[in-house]
């Protein structure tokens, strides 16, 4: 591990007064009223039910919401603007002592009300001073790679570049990066190694508050210890404030002073002198309130036997658990005992020596499994161990590197053959359903009964029957009163529960859930666990993708676990340390383990001695069956060159881009062969003395080697005409003038095309970012604004790869390319609006657009092969049209 001397600054405090926020377009404040004094160096644990407002409390201490156009006050108002407030006319001979919340839309078209001060400056004031990591790791990767991911904070805190990469190999170390290149490609990434980026950004600032929002929710139980102990570490060497966001809050309760949980009321809680008392809102749906219900130390809180914590959807630390807290098997019925793991016998789907992996590159081999109906299997395993590859490859949405899945004779009945990746879209629609982790990849109706009801409809069902099967289960699922709503607007359980609603409508043998208790409290985390044991109460095979290992527990689910290549064991793996501390090898024996926890065949509670002879709690899950994969450290990535040429690779970014420029377009003042053969023939000869031969620049070039014929083509049959008619049809006129403007426009494309193409090909974007912001002194903001769009699109591509398996998955897939492209294009828009949404949040929250001097891991500069180059590259035009002069074939602007 990389240790670096961490200067202690010390934390920031925050202050919440009388403070709320309406985001733009909602009808109702999302918090209203909060009062809150955090000081500086305090942990703060913040709790309540989804939904109920705690990552806004934390965007709005980050400086992120809330803030004003030119011209604001620091109070959030604009100068000039009346002050307005919904509390009233405040009592008698309290003027000057109570004001009224402050209301002022900001520059986002939310409303904002009252103040929030970091340090006693405003909250936006102190960007840069305050770290935040948000709940959706993949859209907080603002670069291509790795390492400038991390660096991205420090250069807007003006941090000196010889300090920053420290601060980045810590920052990485800390969080269980440090294997991992720094040129790694954040595409390659798994969704937990994504989290841990994400926090290593934020502790690369070391910031004076760290505000973390559910920042371990996607991560396996050695990610979450990683975590905890990085964010220990931070907050023992800095002094920082804390306030953490997160359902599961065991491994970070001993480093907790205080507690804030808040809940929904039906009235305004008052104090003895009649004034509010706790932070308050309207919800939309229920009309009630969202109160702070409790504050205190987490013994004065979790103590309190008069909270009632599970309506509450709280999970009860395990050191302050009582017995009603505690998480069972859900009884299954008498008739059905015993076959949680064995399932029925029938078996559904096999995995037939196996191996699944992207791109042809096998990263699990030889896997032999069976998964038989009425049984669920859970695979778990570490992030990015290939957990969802698996499953979208027994899916039938992922072809098999080599190996096979093979349906059952039941389950294959009247597909084309036995293999669901080579069924048809609607014969699989039928047969096996996958439930996406995000919800939204698979939305493709405008209403919720629409929803429902277009698995039924691709099977075959008529309209009334799929109705009908839609309806019962918005039923089951509690979904009923949003039949005409669309998917778009339900809160994030709710598109859970209609997700996994869609995928039994069209009754399905198999169902494959990827996460599906991901980020739920705990009363909707109840809701789904009951909802999966029923599904295979009615005899579906189940397999879940999953983390959550008190899920295992309450289903009783078999076990499959993908483990690293090389890693010991059999049987039985720690997987959860209790309070973020490390088990000292990770795995106990399971014939002790056994015997100590008192059954082998779920997870249970179990004390096991620590590396330092201490007693500790930790969890253990017998593995009924283990892959081994390849280790994630050892998936390397080769430094992708910027250019084949060595000479052009070395080049400053922005000069190879202008020298490119340069070479190409002079060329467009005329059109004559002379000028354009000149030209390309001296680029081919200055490409072969800088190491790229004719054949590669073909191969590199090869667009614009279509594009050449088809404009000369097009020249040819309708271009000027003039001299000798040599062909004539209709319109079509074939003169010596024609032909000769064909080979002009033709050489000229290929002379005019090639330099642009070879001079620009493989730069990456980072690098020539840097190079605009510190050679070009281009605007920060629009430079590096413009690169994270650029890293947007290939999250976006992703996205849409996801949405046609998704759509495949529901029997969309063999509809007309062109009718199902508009459908999935306007998903995928929904989803780049959300997304870039949370990236410009993102690059706030890491100090983008503080009022510091930016500095750069990296430095752009610029030596005197690179004026050369800028020089050559000129002249190459300069000679062309100077031979074309000389020859007599210049014509100005093709005139």
């Amino acid at each position: 591990m990389v240790h670096m001397r961490t200067e202690k600054r010390g934390g920031a405090s925050i202050r919440f007064a009388n403070w709320g926020y309406r985001h733009a377009s909602r009808a109702h404040f999302a918090i209203r009223g909060l009062d809150l004094d955090i000081p500086a160096g305090q942990k703060v644990l913040l709790l309540g039910a989804s939904g109920i407002g705690k990552s806004t409390i934390l965007e709005a201490a980050a400086g992120l919401l809330g803030t004003q156009d030119e011209g604001t006050g620091a109070g959030g108002l604009r100068h000039g603007e009346s002050v307005s407030s919904d509390q009233g006319t405040a009592p008698e001979g309290t003027e000057g002592l109570l004001s009224p919340p402050q209301e002022a839309v900001d520059s986002e078209g939310g409303t904002s009300a009252g103040t929030v001060e970091v340090d006693g400056v405003p909250a936006a004031a102190a960007r840069g001073k305050v770290g935040l990591v948000l709940q959706d790791p993949e859209a907080q990767a603002i670069f291509e790679r790795v390492g400038d991911n991390v660096a991205f904070g420090p250069e807007n805190m003006a941090v000196p570049m010889d300090r920053i990469w420290s601060h980045v190999r810590k920052a990485m170390a800390d969080t269980g990066l440090e294997g991992m290149q720094l040129h790694r490609s954040t595409t390659h990434l798994s969704g937990g190694q994504m989290q841990r980026l994400a926090l290593a950004g934020a502790l690369a600032m070391q910031p004076g508050v760290l505000l973390l929002d559910e920042p371990t929710a996607n991560l396996d139980p050695d990610g979450v210890g990683q975590v905890v102990a990085s964010v220990r570490a931070s907050l023992e060497a800095t002094g920082a404030t804390m306030v953490l966001v997160e359902h599961r809050t065991d491994p970070w309760i001993d480093m907790i002073d205080r507690v804030v949980v808040l809940g929904r009321c039906d009235t305004d809680v008052v104090d003895g002198e009649g004034e509010l008392a706790c932070a308050h809102t309207l919800d939309a749906e229920e009309g009630t309130r969202t109160c702070v219900v409790a504050d205190g130390t987490p013994d004065e809180v979790f103590g309190d036997h008069g909270l009632d914590f599970a309506s509450l959807g709280i999970w009860v630390p395990k050191c302050y658990r009582r017995a009603e807290d505690e998480i069972r098997r859900i009884q299954a019925d008498d008739s059905r005992r015993g076959e949680e793991t064995s399932g029925t016998g029938r078996i559904a789907l096999s995995a037939v020596d196996l191996a699944v992996g992207r791109r042809g590159e096998a990263i699990a081999e030889h896997m032999n499994i069976d998964f038989a109906s009425g049984q669920v299997t859970a695979i778990v395993g570490g992030n990015g161990a290939g957990k969802s590859t698996l499953a979208l490859t027994l899916a039938g949405l992922l072809e098999p590197v080599s190996g096979k899945v093979e349906a059952a004779p039941a389950l294959a009945s009247g597909a084309t053959g036995n293999m669901p990746f080579g069924w048809s879209s609607r014969q699989l629609a039928a047969r096996i359903s996958y439930v996406f982790q995000n919800p939204e990849h698979q939305f493709a109706r405008g209403s919720v009964l629409e929803e429902v009801m277009l698995g039924p409809l691709r099977t075959g069902v008529g309209e009334v029957q799929a109705q009908a099967t839609a309806r019962r289960l918005l039923s089951r699922f509690k979904l009923s009163q949003y039949e005409e709503v669309n998917p778009y607007t339900l809160s994030g359980g709710e598109k859970r529960r209609l997700t996994v609603a869609s995928a039994l409508a069209a009754a399905p043998d198999v169902v494959i859930l990827d996460e599906p208790t991901f980020g739920q409290d705990r009363v909707t985390w109840m809701q789904m666990a009951r909802l999966i044991d029923s599904i295979r109460s009615d005899g579906v095979c189940v397999i879940v993708i999953t983390h959550d290992l008190d899920l295992v527990t309450a289903l009783g689910a078999r076990v499959v676990e993908l483990a690293a290549r090389g890693s010991h064991g059999a049987g039985a793996s720690i997987v959860q340390g209790a309070r973020g501390r490390d088990i000292a090898d990770g795995i106990v024996d399971v014939s002790t383990a056994g015997e100590r926890a008192g059954t082998a065949s779920l997870l249970n509670p179990v004390d096991m001695s620590d590396a330092n002879g201490g007693m500790v709690d930790a969890r253990w899950c017998q593995v009924d069956q283990r892959v081994e994969v390849s280790r994630i450290d050892s998936r390397s990535e080769a430094v992708k060159p910027s250019s084949r040429s060595p000479f052009l690779a070395s080049l400053n970014p922005a000069y190879r881009m202008i020298g490119g420029f340069l070479a190409a377009l002079p060329l467009i003042v005329t059109l004559d062969w002379v000028s354009a053969t000149v030209a390309l023939v001296l680029e081919f000869l200055l490409l072969a003395c800088i190491g790229l031969k004719p054949w590669r620049v073909v191969a590199s070039t090869w667009p614009v080697f279509i594009g050449a014929p088809g404009s000369a083509l097009a020249v040819l049959l309708y271009g000027k005409s003039g001299g000798a008619l040599w062909w004539h049809w209709g319109m079509i006129n074939v003169t010596d003038r024609s032909i000769a403007l064909a080979i002009a426009t033709g050489l000229r494309v290929l002379a005019i095309g090639i330099p642009a193409i070879i001079a620009v090909l493989g730069i990456d974007a980072t690098d020539l970012a840097d190079s605009f912001s510190q050679v070009l002194h281009l605007p920060d903001r629009f430079v590096y604004g413009g690169l994270a769009g650029m890293r947007m699109f290939s999250v976006l591509r992703d996205d849409w790869s996801a949405l046609t398996a998704s759509r495949r998955s529901r029997g969309l897939g063999d509809d007309n390319k062109v009718k199902a492209f508009f459908p999935q294009a306007f998903a995928l828009f929904v989803l780049s609006i959300r997304r870039s949404t949370t990236l410009a949040v993102a690059m706030e929250a890491r100090g983008f657009g503080a009022p510091l001097p930016r500095t750069h891991a990296r430095v752009s500069a610029v030596h005197t092969r690179d004026k050369v180059f800028v020089g050559v590259c000129l002249l190459i035009p300069v000679i062309a049209l100077i031979a074309s002069g000389m020859a007599g074939t210049f014509v100005f602007f093709g005139g």
